[in-house]
């Protein structure tokens, strides 16, 4: 701070060196101050109109806070030293840390620190009313700074309850990718399960098919028996009455053990394609049994992830 800025008083100082003080302040000063706050003082000192006040806070080309307040400046400079005075005296009552950023002073609210633009019993007046709105607008950002502390204990505790829940999102996402990797498995033994169960139903039905063509070959060759026996006992009744040669009757009865030779093969043959059938009808029962199973333990494995979910 220059050395004019150490005086005892501001009374001491000079219009020019008052207004240099504010000048080198000027950007510092249009910042911190809001022009609302300090007007009342100002016009109670006499130093800004009625006018001047809808000027600074209704003029639309002024379009924020710092221009506003540098135009104050501007109509306070044409007051002279009063302006200056009248300026400091209110950021002394309104803004003490700026104040003392300003004049290198320490704000203090005796009346003899005053320059006297106000009398006393008004100025006392507007001590009073100062010191009690700012001891309300105390307690009110106290009782701010109260529900903020409040909102932040609460949004703190939101935020533990947020996170807790992300960790168990997360540990039900994992569980869901494990089961969905699960029910792929299962998904590809069904499928398998299922060629399986298609491969055993073209072994059935190729076996049925192989069955009814051998029961139509033993069908024929029953025919085929029945017209041998009914020869033989023709060609006996012949050989009795015609007195055929030993010979012949010897080829008959070679010719029917032959055709009963085959029926008995035939016969073991189907029996076996029946023992046969009859297997490929219980495997085709434990694939469906299988399959059953394998989709049954899926759909319940399935409800008990919506279940947790």
């Amino acid at each position: 701070v220059r050395g004019r800025c150490r005086r005892d008083n501001l009374k001491e100082m000079g219009e020019e060196e008052l207004w240099e003080l504010i000048n080198d302040n000027r950007h510092r000063i249009s910042l911190g101050v809001r022009p609302c706050i300090v007007i009342p003082y100002l016009r109670q000192a006499r130093v800004l109109t009625e006018m001047d006040e809808d000027e600074i806070l209704s003029c639309h080309n002024l379009t924020n806070r710092c221009m506003r307040t540098s135009y104050m400046l501007d109509l306070l400079r044409t007051q002279g030293r009063n302006g200056a005075v009248a300026l400091l005296e209110s950021l002394m009552i309104h803004y003490p840390t700026l104040y003392t950023q300003v004049t290198g002073r320490k704000p203090s609210t005796e009346p003899s620190r005053f320059s006297g633009l106000i009398k006393y019993s008004e100025l006392t007046e507007y001590l009073v009313r100062a010191v009690t709105g700012m001891q309300k607008e105390l307690q009110e950002a106290r009782c701010e700074a109260g529900r903020m502390s409040a909102r932040c204990v609460s949004l703190e505790s939101e935020i533990g309850q947020i996170m807790e829940q992300e960790e168990k999102s997360r540990c039900l996402q994992s569980e869901n990718e494990r089961m969905q990797r699960y029910l792929c498995s299962l998904q590809r033994e069904v499928t398998k399960l299922k060629d399986e169960k298609c491969d055993l139903y073209i072994r059935y039905t190729a076996a049925i098919e192989e069955q009814a063509a051998v029961n139509e070959r033993l069908h024929n060759l029953n025919l085929q028996v029945s017209d041998g026996h009914s020869s033989l006992f023709c060609a006996l009744g012949d050989t009795q009455n015609d007195h055929l040669f030993p010979a012949r009757q010897d080829i008959l009865a070679q010719d029917l053990a032959e055709a009963i030779d085959s029926q008995v093969e035939l016969a073991a043959q189907l029996r076996c394609y029946r023992e046969e059938n009859e297997q490929l009808h219980r495997d085709k029962q434990g694939v469906c049994a299988g399959v059953d199973s394998v989709l049954l333990s899926s759909w319940i494995r399935k409800c008990h992830a919506n279940s947790a979910k």
